[in-house]
């Protein structure tokens, strides 16, 4: 995992940071690329108090840790820290019902024994740690082991404290170990997604999900089930809200039951070993995971409520819908897999009116749309349509000072589908609702006149199709508020 992360500075500069699933010499090898011990480096190793890890370090030279002492016990109290978090990570990590790590004494340069390694070196500020994997029982990267590096004193960096840094490294890092005791190849949402939620489960006051949170809700239209490139490699981070919203919405049993059932579906990618866990022990599908995920996303930041969704969404930065005014038509709104588009209109009328209107009706099946009223602090009330079909949907918005709408695409795989959308405050739901335009007066016999413009009240729109033709497209759906 390449995930540079000077914590609450730069969230988006991930492919400069963690690196994860790596393979590559061990730091002491005089093959090693940086971050590694010099060649007149002297390396010590400890090993943490339960005897799982190895922790390997210098006290002098580029990599030296901090030298205090104050136990005097003889080892610098920085490494000790690390041991004991690893330990306590561990230890969770088992309580959850996950395996941990094999051993890697059948590994060539496996740090001196069987041992889980940990090698403190200094990354020179472009990065905090990294699990790198050093082999698997099987090709396909079935139950793998590794070794892990991590930033020997975080002098620069912008974490709170030592401990704190520690803490977040271990978590993080480490359920990288653990996913690759599993299996590997799974794809950066998933992994970099499940290691976020796995700190935050770990200790909720690190706030690493809530530090990723805009990585994600700044993006909802890209696709929550294809890995992003570049510079929004961020956004696999921030995909850590949906396995957050699993684990509250079911138990944390649904990350385990992932991890467990990729070993025995080597082949599924992961949003399809989800659907079908989902539907086996909880009679959910992902189509209404995903949708109802899209829904807890509106209470989140200064409109959290733990009764609407996340228990501590105000601690995530909030949804940033794209600002209109009414009416609004888009002839373009594009869908891809597993994404919600946003929108926000100013509240204050007496209803507001949203259709969606697709533009291949005969594959427009788990699509969706929400209507919510909302102020600036509170969620007052979401409708929600259920596709196949035109979708239309209204709330009431007297007491609103904004309404957001939302479009869904449910599905985990397929291509980008694509649908107009129609926004009113009409009483009417005009330009959102078939009008029936008046009748063309007769023309006098002699003197033939030209028809009326059509009233169908699309003209407030400028470009917008006709509500009469589209509405004879079929409409099958479902309500609920």
């Amino acid at each position: 995992m390449e995930s540079t992360r000077a914590p609450h500075e730069r969230p988006e500069t991930l492919t400069e940071g963690r690196q994860g699933q790596q393979t590559g010499a061990r730091p002491t090898s005089p093959l090693a690329v940086p971050p590694s011990f010099g060649a007149g480096e002297q390396v010590e190793s400890v090993v943490s108090p339960k005897g799982r890890f190895r922790i390997h370090f210098s006290r002098v030279g580029l990599n030296a840790v901090p030298a205090g002492d104050a136990d005097g016990s003889g080892v610098p109290d920085a490494v000790e820290v690390v041991g004991r978090a690893y330990e306590r990570v561990a230890d969770f990590y088992v309580s959850l019902g996950f395996v941990l790590p094999g051993s890697d004494a059948a590994v060539a340069d496996n740090g001196g024994d069987g041992l889980f390694d940990v090698y403190l070196v200094d990354f020179a500020g472009v990065a905090d740690g990294a699990f790198r994997l050093d082999d698997c029982e099987t090709e396909s990267g079935l139950r793998c082991v590794g070794h892990m590096l991590q930033e020997n004193d975080f002098a620069g960096y912008d974490y709170p404290s030592y401990e704190t840094a520690v803490d977040i490294l271990a978590s993080h890092e480490f359920f990288h170990a653990v996913q690759s005791a599993y299996r590997t190849g799974m794809g950066g949402v998933v992994t970099e997604g499940t290691a976020v939620w796995a700190s935050e489960r770990f200790d909720a006051s690190l706030e690493d999900l809530e530090h990723f949170s805009a990585s994600y809700l700044s993006r909802t239209d890209s696709s929550l089930v294809q890995d992003p490139t570049g510079p929004a490699a961020s956004f696999s981070y921030g995909a850590s809200l949906f396995f957050q919203y699993l684990g509250e919405r079911v138990g944390d049993a649904a990350i385990l039951r992932l991890w467990e059932e990729s070993v025995t579906s080597p082949e599924a990618r992961w949003p399809v070993v989800v659907d079908r866990l989902l539907g086996r022990d909880w009679s959910l599908s992902f189509d209404a995971a995903f949708t109802e995920f899209s829904t807890w996303n509106l209470s989140t930041g200064a409109r959290a409520n733990a009764s609407q969704g996340y228990a501590r969404g105000g601690g995530y930065v909030g949804l940033k819908p794209m600002a209109k005014t009414l009416p609004y038509q888009e002839e373009g709104v594009r869908l891809t897999t597993a994404s919600a588009r946003y929108f926000e209109v100013p509240g204050g009328s007496e209803r507001v009116w949203a259709r969606y209107v697709p533009r291949d009706v005969a594959n427009s099946s788990q699509q969706h749309l929400l209507v919510a009223a909302v102020t600036d602090t509170a969620v007052l009330r979401v409708t929600r349509v259920d596709g196949p079909g035109t979708l239309s949907a209204n709330v009431t918005a007297s007491d609103a000072s904004r309404v957001i709408i939302a479009v869904v695409d449910g599905r985990h795989e397929g291509t980008g589908r694509y649908g107009t959308l129609c926004l009113s405050g009409e009483t009417s739901g005009a330009p959102c609702v078939e009008v029936t335009p008046e009748p063309e007066p007769e023309p006098e016999p002699e003197v033939p006149e030209t028809p009326d413009d059509d009233d169908s009240g699309c003209a407030a729109a400028p470009g917008a199709l006709g509500w009469a033709a589209l509405v004879l497209v079929g409409v099958g759906r479902r309500r609920r508020s």
